[in-house]
């Protein structure tokens, strides 16, 4: 009889050991103010395939849970994903191709990644319970289209994230935001769809999301800049084959705060393309490698005399073509509290030295270098002395003064050489060439008076 006891307690102690008394997995208390909930983190990546197969049990307060890179295959129903108390899961980099019905009983849950498996497909009702998630990453995994994804239903779902899934074509038909049950619902705030192969953005394509603030549409196949919803404050079109940009791009994005133009085919930044976006604090247009000419005028004509309306803090040119900026930049540019001009062909002559006067950052100026003079080759702008930022004097008018004034005294001393008493024989061949001489026209006179006085 006491050896029935002693076993029962042996197996329940072995069905509530916690784990936390795992040596592959950490837990720990992350005290942080102002937090709406705390409890223990729990480290379990690089543990185990298996681990969900396990008797483990989570802590009774626990907030996050890390299941990461454990090659799990399977997700099914687990003591650890049962918790009243759960807020994040992290389940990606695993090679995860099914997940079974009910396997999430995480009431609380608001965070799930499930980016880095191998899901093409997922049930409807295996998000049934999950009714307060707000972000779901479901990048890099093997989706064709978002209609398989099922999270429409997710009332409370406002970040997204689906980068590097092959979706793009299935949207050429259909709208993300689907009204019909199966997209994004009007409450995503935040949506990444980054390399999905996406060609075009139909018009409307965002006429649902009401209340979306952030999109990162980089790395896909758009030429053209489309309806951009006029909520955003960031918004990312890096990467995209876009060889054109104006002005009518981006009007009435009073909110807009952050824009990412990285890597496009661009040639030019045009004049007034961004002079209506007072909210703007954060540009960037690095690897441009079309990028030749930066209108003095991009942001406007105010700012260039009175800065008081430029609001932008941080810009960076980084890795582009540019080889100057115009000096009446100097003003608006003045006022950023960061600047990044390196690794562009600059070309270091009298036009460029006012750049010197930016008050720039170590980390910024290191690979300012310039491309041309040829003997200014790799020097750092900021180790030249003014004096070698030079311009050639090149006026056409003057150069024409020096052709005609050379020619004239040419002219002038062939007449000296050929028409002084010691050189009259010279003088009277000119005049063979260009006239009739004395001789040739008083003989002739002699003859006939000859004549004359012999009758």
């Amino acid at each position: 009889m006491l050896v029935h006891i002693l076993l029962l307690a042996l197996i329940a102690q072995v069905k509530t050991t916690s784990i936390c008394d795992r040596k592959l997995c950490v837990c720990w208390v992350k005290n942080v103010q102002n937090e709406d909930y705390q409890g223990e983190n729990v480290q379990c990546s690089y543990a185990d395939a298996d681990i969900l197969q396990s008797n483990y049990e989570l802590p009774d307060i626990v907030n996050s849970l890390d299941l990461s890179s454990n090659k799990i295959e399977k997700v099914q129903s687990s003591a650890l994903l049962d918790s009243t108390t759960l807020i994040e899961l992290l389940l990606h980099d695993n090679a995860i191709t099914t997940i079974e019905i009910n396997s999430f009983q995480l009431p609380e849950l608001k965070r799930l990644d499930l980016s880095g498996n191998l899901l093409d497909h997922i049930h409807r009702e295996v998000f049934r319970d999950l009714t307060k998630l707000e972000y779901l990453n479901l990048a890099n995994n093997r989706f064709t289209t978002f209609t398989k994804m099922n999270f429409h239903h997710l009332s409370n779902l406002n970040d997204v994230i689906l980068d590097n899934n092959n979706i793009g074509p299935s949207l050429k038909g259909t709208n993300l935001f689907d009204r019909s049950g199966s997209g994004l619902t009007n409450k995503i705030k935040s949506l990444s769809i980054s390399g999905i192969n996406l060609n075009t953005v139909p018009d409307n394509f965002f006429v649902d999301a009401y209340d979306i603030s952030t999109l990162i549409i980089s790395n896909n196949n758009i030429s053209d800049v489309f309806e951009i919803p006029f909520t955003l404050k960031h918004l990312d079109l890096s990467d995209n084959p876009i060889r054109d940009i104006s002005g009518e791009d981006f009007t009435d994005l009073i909110a807009l705060q952050e824009l990412n133009l990285d890597n496009l085919l661009i040639k030019e930044v045009p004049d007034y393309i961004f002079e209506h976006l007072p909210s703007l604090r954060k540009l960037t247009l690095e690897r441009n490698n079309n990028l030749v000419n930066f209108s003095k005028l991009a942001f406007g004509r105010d700012v260039l005399d009175d800065p008081a309306e430029f609001k932008l803090e941080r810009l960076s040119l980084k890795g582009s073509r540019l080889t100057r900026l115009d000096e009446a930049l100097a003003v608006p540019l003045g006022e950023l509290t960061e600047l990044d001009l390196q690794g562009n062909p600059w070309k270091c002559d009298c036009n460029f030295v006012w750049v010197k006067t930016l008050q720039l950052s170590d980390q910024s100026t290191q690979h300012l270098r310039c491309d041309k003079p040829t003997p200014l080759f790799n020097a750092k702008v900021f180790d030249l002395h003014e004096k070698y930022f030079t311009c050639e004097i090149r006026h056409r008018g003057f150069e024409i003064a020096i052709v005609v004034i050379c020619a004239t005294l040419g002219i002038v001393a062939m007449w000296v050489f050929l028409c002084l008493p010691t050189r009259k024989t010279g003088c009277g061949f000119l005049k063979n060439m260009y006239g009739p001489s004395t001789a040739y026209s008083v003989l002739p006179m002699a003859a006939s008076f000859h004549n004359d006085v012999e009758r």
